[in-house]
């Protein structure tokens, strides 16, 4: 009883803190009142300026299409020209990154990935995502986001002040916990239903098909859902509905956006696929030459003439910073390439390692296909327990090594031999092997007489799963024939 008195206390102060800091604001989509924390129009503006250079260095930087970067351009524009913050210098970039992803940061800036406009349909679908992310924009979401932060952050130092004593500090903590991810997750799955509602109110106004909407999060459901089954997970688990999570369940964020389109019809909407499919056309699908392209089990980088191949098990992804590849059992691969002054040795760079914390012994030097490194083993201690380490670094060229590390658990049963098979395998590129290495290209095909799902999915340049692949590509359920002359987007070689 005495903790929930000290709780009431704490709340009450915390509401006196808040009026007493200020920094509320007006809602421009609906009028209404928000906490912002007294992040200005300007500073909004100056932070994005200052956020936009790092988002490129971050996310493969802008795909080199000019036409396409205009055309995304051209459909952002109309939509923000139909928002409440027609002010704003609106910038939309695509991004050169494979993820399905799309976001926007404080003063304007939009972002797409190529990834993402592999996956829509039409350019309705494609302006459905650019209305969403302008409602993010519009309704204040990135100023209330620096005020719920604020808020939470005068919660724990009001409540830890007010309990005292170090068990009492350890409650505030959680109290502060909850607060920090509770009410600032909870609201993030506010704020993406408003930014779904509002954006579903820019594509009417601009005069586009408001199914575009509930049609492409249905898109990103399947995607989301195979995704999941690549990587050994249930497909259900993407509907999971977690009170913590930053998104809302997919299931009911597609059914609550068909809800709210129907009361937002368009008489003669557009969607505009025949011209959408002729400006994706050709465009890069997966890796590409700048970052590295994953083919099945093998890595591949042109730019940086190395390759190699994860175990048997073990499925690849490529990161901005680094390439990982998760097995059975919890055993995380990770690849990097690092920076280390030329001339120090291998195992001089993993001793350098063993000084930052980690636990690595036995170093010895090693050979790998003409290169010379080195390899340790030891052990890491986290917040998710504690991990056997083996660890490689191999000499590349000039100032640049490559860093190879196999985290499993404990005794781990075949973790040495996929350490070692992947190290063997680690390789330079002749320049005739890199030059010849190309990415994969999304291509737009008609469909022929007697073409069926999986006649166009043998067609799929794809190491796994071509069918589903196929239908999450073109958004089709599996009863679904595609009729002769519709067009259809595969994954080919060129």
């Amino acid at each position: 009883m005495r903790a929930g008195r000290h709780a009431a206390a704490a709340f009450a102060a915390l509401g006196l803190a808040l009026a007493g800091a200020g920094g509320c604001a007006t809602n421009p989509a609906t009028g209404e009142a928000a906490f912002t924390g007294g992040m200005t129009r300007a500073q909004e503006i100056a932070e994005g300026r200052r956020l936009h250079p790092q988002v490129l260095a971050g996310m493969g930087g802008a795909y080199a299409d000019p036409e396409l970067a205009r055309y995304v351009d051209s459909i952002g524009q109309l939509l923000a020209r139909t928002g409440e913050r027609p002010d704003l210098a609106y910038t939309f970039t695509v991004l050169d990154s494979p993820d399905v992803n799309a976001f926007a940061i404080p003063g304007g800036y939009v972002y797409v990935t190529r990834g993402l406009l592999a996956l829509a349909g039409d350019e309705a679908e494609l302006a459905a995502v650019l209305a969403h992310e302008l409602g993010h924009v519009t309704a204040l979401h990135h100023a209330r986001r620096h005020g719920q932060t604020l808020a939470a952050n005068l919660a724990l130092a009001t409540v830890g002040a007010l309990f005292g004593g170090a068990g009492a500090q350890r409650q505030a903590a959680d109290i502060g916990g909850l607060l920090a991810t509770g009410v600032l997750r909870g609201y993030s799955r506010e704020h993406e239903y408003e930014a779904d509602d509002l954006g579903i109110r820019y594509l009417a106004r601009a005069g586009y098909d408001a199914d575009a909407m509930p049609r492409f999060l249905a898109r990103m459901r399947a995607h989301s859902r195979l995704e999941a089954a690549l990587a050994g997970r249930a497909p259900d688990s993407v509907d999971a509905f977690d009170y913590l999570a930053t998104h809302p369940a997919p299931a009911a964020r597609v059914a609550r956006a068909r809800d709210r389109a129907r009361a937002a019809r368009v008489a003669t909407p557009m969607t505009a696929r025949g011209l959408y499919l002729d400006k994706i056309d050709g465009i890069a699908w997966g890796g590409s030459a700048k970052q590295g392209l994953v083919r099945g089990r093998e890595f591949i980088h042109p730019g940086l003439r190395v390759r190699f191949s994860a175990p048997a098990g073990f499925r690849l992804r490529n990161g901005a910073r680094a390439v990982t590849a998760r097995g059975a059992g919890g055993a995380v691969l990770v690849f990097s390439v690092e920076r280390h002054p030329a001339g120090r040795s291998m195992g001089g760079y993993l001793a350098e390692l063993r000084g930052r914390g980690l636990e690595i012994r036995g170093v010895r030097r090693v050979t790998v296909n003409g290169m010379r490194g080195a390899v340790g083993a030891g052990r890491v201690s986290g917040d998710r327990g504690r991990f056997d380490l083996r660890v490689a670094a191999v000499r590349a060229s000039g100032d640049r090594l490559y860093r190879l590390a196999l985290l499993s658990p404990p005794g781990a049963a075949g973790a040495g031999r996929a350490f070692d098979s992947t190290l063997g395998s680690l390789r330079r590129l002749t320049r005739a092997e890199a030059a010849a290495v190309r990415p994969l290209r999304l291509r737009v095909l008609r469909v022929r007489a007697g073409d069926s799902q999986a006649s166009l999915a043998r067609r799929m340049a794809v190491p796994d799963r071509a069918l589903e692949r196929f239908r999450v590509l073109n958004g089709l359920a599996p009863g679904d024939r595609p009729a002769p002359g519709r067009r259809v987007k595969i994954v080919a070689g060129r």
